[in-house]
């Protein structure tokens, strides 16, 4: 089979390489040919439209990519590859989409954690279950965070980035 690896992180400060050797060895174990990565360093939890690269798997997949704004190299690809499945979206309202989108082409998604297949029922609803573990996990985390962040903003204490600020600390 041959496959495009999709790996993400969510800063710009972080290792994105780290993801596409751990997904070319996982291909070469399993007899798949990597013939394309696309490394990302957007956030999960932002919109997928609002996810360049992605979406433009994603339109390609679903043919609604304009012509000169689409990843050709999908034409040759059996599969798209990822890490785990929280690589694609940690966000509720996407994962129909990209669901419905692979499950109507002839690409698959492979994860190399995970044993998904959107063909098959039981593949979907795996697919779904991962989704929703890695969305609830990033929502809860931020709740559970939410009172300790206010008590330290109303002590002064509050040691984070001004929101919207992208330099470092």
């Amino acid at each position: 089979m041959r496959v495009c690896i999709y790996c993400r992180v969510s800063t710009q400060d972080q290792n994105v390489d780290q993801q596409a050797n751990f997904c070319k060895d996982w291909a070469k174990l399993h007899g798949h040919e990597v013939i394309w990565t696309v490394k990302d360093k957007e956030s999960g939890r932002k919109d997928l439209f609002k996810r360049e690269k992605f979406n433009k798997i994603i339109k390609t997949i679903n043919g609604t990519a304009d012509p000169k704004d689409r990843y050709n190299f999908l034409d040759n690809c059996d599969a798209v590859l990822v890490f785990k499945i929280d690589r694609i979206t940690r966000n509720w309202y996407d994962q129909n989409e990209i669901e419905n989108s692979f499950a109507n082409s002839r690409i698959n998604l492979l994860s190399a954690h995970e044993p998904i297949d959107l063909h098959s029922a039981t593949g979907r609803m795996l697919f779904r279950l991962f989704s929703n573990l890695a969305t609830y996990e990033v929502e809860n985390m931020l709740e559970r965070q939410a009172p300790g962040i206010a008590d330290a903003k109303a002590k002064g204490k509050f040691k984070g980035r001004p929101k919207g600020s992208k330099n470092k600390k």
